[in-house]
């Protein structure tokens, strides 16, 4: 073991550098591989699984395989057997098990993410993460939600599949920098009743009843008075679903209804005010608020002609609106929005001993809607009253639609390699109209004076785009417990319609293209009986991104460099005692040359984008059935705005959680969070109007719950 480790220390020392990231990840790799057949590992058979159970996943295909055929970095979280997890309260507690995902809670259920990249803000910034429940996105191509994972069901699921990188074949345009899938239980299992109590007034039942094998209904209703003044929130989630069979057609129908009342909390300002506890449970914008709710309905018909041919059919209707108070805007405005459609998805699998097709057509409609409007003058300068005047700002319809042609084919290159060639072309057209008069007046045609008002709105317009996306992978695969894999791929995201629609200043009309990624990645996962691991290095670039400039134009142009290696691995120490480790370490950099307040950001790391982040769980299960685990998160410093002159320290936290069967049918769970009352930010930002601002982290909390459980034995 000690020179395995020397050896990986060694591959540490060598020099990182590399266009492509491929030769700076062959020391690690190599380094690795001689790690494999250490005897002490071998040593812990009888404690672990098999090491060849295949590992089945449904994302990267739509349809379950085993994750040795995919030629990427796919972790999934299994939470049904994940100590701790029942319990969680936000998507962000369970995706910082995955490498690579940064997730910054804001208030409530809302937060800021990141995959592979810098943490995502702005209008369309949510379009670079594909978002789905059960492989239908949550939310319409063009009208995305930066906050929109709060709808899915993550405290119901049987498991959450990540995708790192440009998605495949399968996957459309938001699938720039990544895949998050929120898969739901569809299989019988123990139905169960839970009560949860906890810090600050929050309580939660959760349901979960499965009916004859073939029909089943999770619900999850929630209170949580918030540590902060004013902001708590009151959320459901409910899915059901019935499953069947008729002749030649597999069938299974859903339905998933999301909704959220919640009273919201801002950001604290001035700097380091995270660390005095009073200014960190104060809210200066009490009177701001999110209500939203979201439904979709879809069915999943699948016709088997034989075991080498079958078609998969998902038709899906999606109705979505949101209203909320935007606290960090002059004058605070409102917003309502909303999208309703329907969409199709197609998929038709030929698999023969030396190769494997998957091709298909998808396609969605569906018509939004944006009204912003705001009561009252705003506060602040003469400026300030002049530009953000009372009335309403925007208010538009878009008629939208997407057509993608999708084919992949596998080629088996002999026992141990495969080949993955695919692409995807993907055609977007949008139809806008505004009832509003065109221009940057009031909404009554009088003008606001310092030369306009800040809010502009185009003409009635039409804009289409298209985009060619090819993708490409090899496999090696020695055995069912091990792969390597190299990758080339190509994303994309159209320009959503707040970017093109919802304009500023003098600008009248956008004229936008779709952004594109190019990505290699490198990387190897093998798994034996007490351990397994998965490793990547990958170097992309970002073109065409969308921005406001400094006269607050949005234009396509911009380009950032992303660099990082990732590592993920558990270790089964002794019987009963696990050890895992996730951890990021990555450069994000503005790639072109721009003036920003007489800084030129070429080199510069994009803001709000930590080098290293991670966290080390150490978990212990007996053989009385409990369990305990302590967790430590931790992220480096950041910078807080694009010039790199404002800088935030990072943070630890501690977190412990508990589990119990307190008999044949009853379990009991316990969560610490944060264990040692650290004092710390969940996102921390700059503005040269506000200077230093946070949302602070949530202090020392404490859950507790009970769950019944009846018609299958407690899983463990």
């Amino acid at each position: 073991m000690g020179a395995c480790v020397s050896r990986k220390k060694e591959a540490m020392r060598r020099p990182t550098r590399s266009a492509s990231g491929t030769q700076s990840a062959l020391p690690w790799l190599l380094a690795l591989a001689q790690c494999l057949p250490l005897p002490a590992v071998h040593a812990q058979a009888s404690e672990g699984a098999s090491a060849d159970v295949e590992e089945i996943v449904v994302t990267a295909r739509r349809r379950p395989g085993d994750v040795q055929g995919v030629g990427r970095s796919l972790s999934a979280l299994d939470l049904e057997r994940l100590g701790g997890l029942p319990g969680q309260m936000h998507v962000q507690e369970a995706l910082a098990r995955v490498p690579g995902v940064n997730l910054q809670r804001g208030n409530g259920q809302e937060y800021l993410p990141a995959l592979r990249s810098p943490v995502l803000t702005g209008a369309g910034a949510c379009g670079a993460l594909l978002t789905a429940e059960d492989g239908i996105p949550l939310t319409s191509p063009g009208f995305c939600n930066i906050n929109e994972l709060f709808f899915a069901h993550h405290e119901a699921a049987s498991r959450i599949e990540v995708l790192r990188g440009p998605g495949t074949a399968v996957h459309g345009g938001n699938a720039l920098h990544g895949v998050v899938n929120v898969i739901t239980a569809r299989s019988a299992g123990s139905s169960l009743a839970g009560l949860e109590l906890g810090s600050y007034g929050l309580a939660r039942f959760r349901l979960n009843r499965f009916g004859e094998a073939d029909s089943g209904l999770r619900l999850t209703a929630v209170r949580d008075g918030g540590f902060r003044d004013d902001a708590g929130y009151r959320q459901f989630k409910l899915n059901a679903f019935r499953s069947g069979t008729r002749r030649a057609w597999d069938w299974t129908g859903g339905l998933a209804v999301s909704g959220l009342d919640q009273d919201t909390a801002g950001y604290i300002t001035g700097l380091d005010s995270y660390r005095d506890r009073q200014t960190a449970r104060s809210n200066p914008d009490p009177e701001a608020f999110r209500k939203a709710l979201n439904l979709r309905a879809w069915a999943r018909l699948q016709y088997r002609r034989s075991e080498a041919w079958s078609l998969v059919l998902t038709p899906y209707l999606r109705y979505s609106r949101m209203r909320f108070r935007m606290h960090f805007l002059p004058g605070d405005p409102f917003e309502r929005n909303g999208h309703s459609g329907a969409g199709l998805q197609t998929a038709a699998y030929i698999d023969r001993p030396a190769w494997r097709l998957i091709a298909g057509l998808d396609f969605e409609y569906a018509r939004g809607d944006l009204r912003q409007w705001q009561e009252g003058d705003a506060a602040g300068s003469a400026f300030v009253r002049a530009v953000f005047p009372s009335g309403d700002h925007y208010d538009y319809e878009v008629d939208a639609g997407w057509l993608a042609p999708f084919a992949q084919i596998d080629l088996r290159l002999g026992s141990d390699w495969t080949a993955s060639l695919g692409a995807r072309y993907e055609r977007t057209r949008y139809d806008y109209r505004t009832t509003l008069p065109a221009g940057r007046t009031r909404d009554d045609l009088t003008p606001c004076g310092f030369g306009g008002c800040r809010y502009s709105r185009p003409a009635n317009r039409a804009d289409s785009f298209g985009t060619f996306s090819p993708k490409a992978s090899i496999i090696w695969s020695p055995s069912g417990s091990a792969r390597a894999w190299l990758s080339l791929s190509h994303g994309f995201r159209m320009p959503q319609a707040t970017e093109l629609y919802r304009l500023q200043g003098a600008q009248a009309t956008a004229d936008l293209r779709p952004e594109q990624l190019r990505a290699a990645e490198l990387g190897a996962s093998f798994r034996l009986e007490a351990f397994a691991a998965q490793v990547a290095l990958y170097h992309m670039r970002k073109r065409d991104v969308l921005f406001r400039d400094a006269e607050l134009f949005n234009r396509a142009g911009g380009g950032t460099r992303h660099e990082g290696f990732e590592i993920g691995f558990s270790w089964q120490a002794i019987s009963g005692l696990t050890v895992e480790l996730t951890g990021s370490v990555a450069r994000h950099r503005y790639d072109r040359d721009y003036l920003l307040g007489g800084v030129n950001l070429k080199g510069l790391d994009v803001d709000t984008a930590p080098r290293r982040f991670g966290g080390t769980r150490i978990r212990w299960r007996d053989d009385s059935d409990w369990q305990m685990e302590l967790e430590w998160l931790w992220t480096s410093g950041y910078f807080m705005e694009p010039q790199n002159r404002h800088r935030y320290p990072g943070h630890a936290i501690l977190n412990l959680r508990a589990r119990a069967a307190l008999g044949p049918r009853v379990v009991a769970y316990l969560r610490l969070l944060n264990l040692t009352g650290r004092a710390y930010a969940d996102r921390a930002d700059y503005t040269v109007f506000s200077r230093e601002r946070y949302f602070p982290g949530r202090p020392r909390s404490v859950f507790a719950g009970l769950e019944w459980r009846w018609g299958a034995p407690i899983p463990k």
